[in-house]
């Protein structure tokens, strides 16, 4: 039973004394009370039952139709490496025509958005040292985990492998990709640079030469702003200030524009979209280390328009040159592939050889293709003792500590949440709905210095049902994981809704499981009940 069941009995067994002691005469009203409490009517009192908690290595995740994307490479001592690159198919607008008349490529920008805070304008030098101060946007960029001021390799490659949207062994269906597989590309890279993540990026100038007696360049200023409908690329914008204010930063990279001239000018396969991916499979985004793997990774929208690769070519016709452009936004499969690396970590010893028998000193629990901690409660309790108790359940916890000490903790990658839900059915567990999503919790508490303390998670109509005397529910093994935005439910009424099987949260954190010597911190689920005498 619950807290609003034992407040209900408790106001109904002092309206019942109430009447009791007024009807009989033989005590004052006052004494009423005392003489409730001082009798042991209610007796509360705590349980910590005998967890076992242990890690489990998770080899893949679903990596399509995610709400975000991860792109980067970063390490460190507990978790290892893990490098996220991104596989997409691309799309031609709707009623393109061709390039028209004598069309020559001035560049082709592949062009992704950061995640972004635009906190307004501030005042900057430009150019340095010149006393020319100038209005630009205040942009933080959200989304990035590690040293964003390490580089990495960012190479693009023609994807070779077709992929299907649904799948061959049943067409109804759609074909699910993950995130271990691997795909054909061509090794003529279309770019490798490089690249380092920075809020700055919000300007990119196209140079589109005349070709005129004296070698002119004619520059188009692009920049990526928010629009009321979405996300748009705008050319030569006025530096106005309500244009500035919607500002945000996009990577962008200059593709090999001798590829495009070859294979799209004069191509008929570029005009419709079934032709067209038959032609261009897609391409490869791959994020490789630069020697040093402990750079950044980051989280990516890819949904608005402005993610895509835009041509910016010109036409020639009597001699007269019209500039023009044209955008092939990312359609149909879009992949995360994830490359784990966790030998030399702290976590690989527990991940490799889990101890399910007693459980595990410390739990690694790391998002998007990482690691998880299953949780198996009452191993060592008589349950059916406890349940012929029939207690009333006031409160039930799963209380994590983090490993403060850790020497390799990177305590800037801990999660905001943790989430716990059912092992053996795949579902959320009842709290979640019939007290809602701010009660059941799960938050990461910080000390007093501000770093992450622990993590506490309410179960109590679960366990409630779990110890019912009368139709008691099976209990099952737990999962503990990194929260994922996706891990919320769409409906607050469905209890058996399956959890999904993706996560784009790179984030990290070791906690003390139940087999740890720190007595004080070790996982553990404390029950609070009340007893009727």
């Amino acid at each position: 039973m619950t807290t609003k069941v034992v407040k209900s009995l408790k106001q109904i067994t002092l309206f019942l004394m109430l009447c009791i002691g007024i009807m009989s005469c033989e005590k004052d009203i006052e004494n009423v009370g005392v003489n409730l409490v001082e009798n042991g009517v209610f007796d509360t009192q705590k349980y910590n039952s005998s967890v076992i908690a242990y890690n489990q290595n998770i080899i893949k995740r679903r990596a399509n139709n995610l709400g975000e994307y991860l792109l980067g490479t970063y390490s460190n001592g507990d978790f290892g490496s893990l490098q996220a690159s991104i596989i997409t198919q691309l799309a031609p607008p709707n009623g393109f025509e061709g390039f028209g008349a004598n069309p020559s490529i001035d560049a082709v920008i592949l062009t992704l958005p950061y995640q972004a805070t635009n906190n307004g304008l501030k005042s900057v030098e430009f150019p340095p040292s010149s006393e020319i101060y100038i209005d630009v946007p205040d942009l933080v960029l959200d989304s990035v985990w590690g040293n964003q001021n390490e580089s990495y390799f960012l190479n693009v490659y023609r994807l070779e492998t077709y992929l299907n949207t649904l799948d061959p062994s049943n067409p109804s269906e759609e074909l699910d990709y993950f995130t271990n597989q691997t795909y054909n590309y061509n090794s003529s890279a279309l770019y490798s640079e490089l690249f380092t993540p920075s809020e700055s990026d919000s300007i990119y100038i196209i140079e589109r030469p005349e070709f005129l007696e004296n070698s002119v360049i004619d520059k188009d200023t692009i920049r990526t702003f928010q629009n009321n409908s979405g996300t748009s690329n705008l050319l030569n914008l006025a530096k106005a200030s309500d244009i500035n204010s919607r500002l945000i930063p996009s990577i962008r990279l200059p593709l090999d524009k001798t590829f495009f001239t070859d294979n799209f000018l004069n191509n008929n396969n570029v005009l419709d979209e079934a032709s067209f991916i038959e032609f261009f499979n897609g391409l490869v985004i791959e994020a490789m280390p630069n020697g040093n793997p402990a750079a950044s990774i980051m989280s990516l929208d890819l949904s608005s328009q402005a993610t895509n690769i835009t041509i910016y070519y010109t036409n020639t016709d009597e001699g007269e040159r019209t500039k023009q452009s044209v955008s092939f936004n990312f359609s149909g499969v879009t992949a995360n592939t994830y490359t784990r690396d966790y030998s030399g970590s702290q976590a690989q010893p527990f991940l490799d050889n889990p101890n399910t028998l007693s459980g595990d000193e410390r739990l690694y629990l790391h998002g998007a293709a990482g690691s998880i901690g299953l949780i198996d409660l009452f191993t060592l309790d008589n349950i059916n003792e406890l349940r012929n108790n029939d207690w009333l359940i006031n409160e039930a916890n799963l209380t994590f500590y983090v490993d403060q000490q850790n020497p390799m903790a990177d305590f800037s990658i801990a999660p905001d949440q943790l989430f716990v839900y059912n092992y053996d059915e795949n579902t959320y567990l009842k709290d979640i709905f019939s007290e809602g999503l701010t009660s059941f919790d799960g938050t990461l508490e910080r000390d007093e210095d501000g770093n992450p303390y622990r993590y506490i998670i309410n179960i109590t109509d679960y366990i409630s049902d779990v110890l019912n005397s009368d139709e008691p529910i099976e209990h099952s093994k737990l999962i503990v994981k990194v929260h994922n935005t996706s891990d919320t439910p769409i409906q607050t009424t469905t209890i058996d809704s399956e959890i999904g099987d993706y996560s784009w949260t790179p984030k990290g954190v070791v906690l003390f499981g139940n087999h740890t010597s720190n007595l004080e911190k070790r996982l553990k689920l404390e029950i609070t009940y009340t007893e009727v005498n």
